[in-house]
Parts: C-alpha cells; structure tokens; sequence
C-alpha cells in the first residue's frame, strides 16, 4: 500500500518539516497507526470470509425487499436525514451552551479580579466606604422600583375590582330583565 501520493498532494499546502513529519510518524509501515490499519484489514477480511455464507442469503433478501419497497427506502433515508440534522442542531446547541457559560465564568471571574484589584489599591478605609455608597444607591434605586410597582398594583387592582363590580351589576340587571321578557 503507497500512501505517498498523500505527501504529493500535499506539497504546496504544508511545510516540509509537517510532511516529513507525516511521513515518519504516520505514513511509514511500522508505525503503531500503520499496524493497527493493517489488523483492523487483516480482522475485517476473516470476518467476511467467515461471516459472509452465513449472512450472504439475508443481504440478498434486503436487498431484494428494498427493491421491491422505493417507498420504504425514501421514508428511511428522509428520516436518517431529519435524525442527522437533529443530531447536528444539539451538538450546536451544546457548544453554544458550553461556550456561554465558559464567557459567563471567565467574565464573573474578571469582575471578581477587578474588584480586588479595586480593593487592592484603595485600601480597606475607601473601599468600605465606597461599597456603602454602592449599597444605599442600590437601596434607593430598589425602594423607588417597588413604591412604582406597588403603585402600578394598586391602580391595577382596583380597576380589576371596578371591572368585576360592573360586571356584577350588569349580569344582576341581565337576569332580572331576562326574568321579566318572560323567556327562562
């Protein structure tokens, strides 16, 4: 088996020292990549002549059931194809999800350096101090978010009960007109 033709398409795209490297690690006959190929062949070839009586009439009848059923065939290959893109959909997912939190974990970790450094160079004295300021800013900022919030309840919650109760009079009224047309 001549694997150089690999190193002669290969010429113009990789540098001489990665082809030599291939040829001497790789490509050559007593290499453990080599070895393992020529078992593997080795394996797969006594596999076949000893498998292949037994299993010949049970290809020949899947074939030939295949043949006879197109249809079969295109459901199979249209479902592989949807099976494989799935496949193909989650394994970018995952990376995407793996690559996220990787960013999310680098960037959690640079916060927790640059506050030290913060720390670090303004001393415990400013450093106390400025997170107090931080907190009652954060404080102040949380008390007006919720007097809007509540607020905003409250206006919510009473046209919620203005709604109901005119809904009330008006199926109270509803009925009692109903009772008089005379139609139960």
């Amino acid at each position: 088996m001549d694997n150089q033709w690999i190193l002669r398409a290969l010429q113009g795209v990789l540098p001489e020292q990665t082809l030599q490297l291939l040829h001497d690690h790789v490509l050559s006959p007593d290499t453990p990549l080599q070895l393992a190929y020529r078992q593997a062949a080795s394996l797969a070839r006594r596999a076949y002549w000893a498998l292949g009586p037994a299993l010949e009439p049970l290809v020949d009848r899947a074939l030939l059931a295949i043949q006879n059923s197109p249809d079969a065939v295109v459901l199979v290959v249209v479902l592989t194809v949807l099976v494989v893109a799935v496949q193909i959909v989650f394994a970018i997912q995952r990376t995407m999800m793996w690559v996220t939190r990787l960013a999310l974990r680098l960037v959690g970790w640079a916060v927790v350096v640059a506050l030290i450094a913060v720390a670090w160079r303004r001393g415990p004295e400013a450093t106390v101090r400025d997170l107090v300021v931080v907190v009652s800013k954060i404080v102040g900022y949380a008390t007006v978010v919720k007097d809007i919030w509540v607020s905003e309840y409250q206006r919510y919650d009473a046209q919620t009960k203005g709604a109901s109760l005119a809904g009330q009079r008006a199926t109270a009224t509803a009925g009692y007109g109903g009772a008089r047309g005379g139609r139960w």
